[in-house]
């Protein structure tokens, strides 16, 4: 089969198409045919080296597929052949097959598109966790939302909108990505190369500032919120593609009443699976009412894996990036 390698630590252009074995799964694995894979941020820095864990090389990337099982592990119960899924990995899904622990692999709804699904698990799962249990969105809450064009940020204005978020605000780098965020459910959309978000949102608060602040971005976006976050507000540390670390005085955090809140959605796996399927239950309920919908932006073929990245790092892409063979 083919497969997108990384031989090295490297930047998208270092990326190389091999010819290799079809993987065997174990007894608790599954074997995808690839369909569709989505692209995620962390694809980029694992190529290079740059993240938290780092696969043995040579190793493809990819967290995320969706197609038919293939085959399945001696010891897998609840699914079978043929049924369309999604699944998720550490790594190796830019390939034409890739194999999944058997817990997380998904039937997807009948009306599901295999790019949907690709584009599911990892952004609606974060921002289920972070909106409903991490900070305790409440009806009627002000949210405000960085990078919303995104597909982890357009995932956070669905999840908002259908747990019944009052006001959401969401935030983007140009003009030309408003409108997805409106059509996602956002009251406002702005772009803060030329609005002041802490100016909008404490306008549009009458000064009271946001309830929960959705900060996938970092460095000075996150600290910058502190401004316009309400009493008991909640700001919610998501990731940091700006690629710094924002640096939070305890002082302020200490007067002003709020709480900086992180997110590291894959902890549950080990802490608390139970949580997860059960928040599958909620979200593929949600999709089939129609509330939630990823967004594709972009789709390239798996040879242009390296192209997608950079389009992926250059922040002009709108919603999630999907991969074909």
């Amino acid at each position: 089969m083919k497969a997108i390698r990384a031989h090295e630590w490297c930047e998208p252009d270092g990326l190389v198409i091999d010819e290799v074995p079809v993987p065997e799964p174990s007894e608790h694995q599954v074997l995808v045919k690839v369909q569709a894979a989505a692209l995620n941020f962390p694809d980029i820095l694992l190529i290079a080296g740059k993240y938290q864990f780092k696969p043995p090389l040579p190793f493809t990337p990819g967290l995320e597929v969706a197609g038919p099982i293939e085959k399945l592990g001696s010891a897998v119960a609840g699914l079978k052949l043929g049924q369309r899924v999604l699944a998720q990995m550490s790594f190796g899904g830019f390939a034409e097959y890739a194999v999944a622990e058997a817990g997380t692999v998904k039937a997807i709804p009948d009306s599901m598109t295999d790019d949907e699904a690709a584009s599911f698990a990892l952004v609606y799962q974060t921002s289920y966790f972070g909106l409903a249990y991490r900070a305790g969105l409440q009806k009627g809450e002000t949210v405000l939302v960085h990078s919303a064009a995104g597909g982890v940020g357009l995932s956070a204005v669905q999840i908002a909108r259908a747990l019944g978020a009052g006001k959401i605000i969401g935030t983007a780098g140009s003009d030309d990505k408003l409108q997805v965020i409106r059509e996602s459910g956002a009251d406002i959309a702005l772009n803060y190369q030329t609005e002041d978000f802490v100016e909008v949102v404490k306008r549009e608060t009458g000064g009271r500032g946001a309830d929960i602040i959705y900060d996938p971005v970092g460095g000075g976006v996150g600290e910058r919120s502190t401004k316009c976050i309400a009493f008991e507000g909640r700001l919610l540390v998501v990731g940091f593609t700006s690629g710094k670390f924002p640096v939070f005085a305890s002082n302020h955090i200490l007067i002003k009443n709020y709480s900086v809140v992180g997110l590291h959605w894959g902890a549950y796996r080990q802490h608390d699976p139970q949580k997860i399927e059960q928040v599958w239950n909620e979200l593929f309920a949600l999709y089939e009412a129609g509330k939630l919908k990823p967004i594709i932006g972009a789709r390239y073929p798996m040879e242009r894996a390296a192209d997608a990245m950079k389009h992926l790092a250059s922040r002009n892409a709108v919603g999630k990036i999907v991969l074909h063979w």
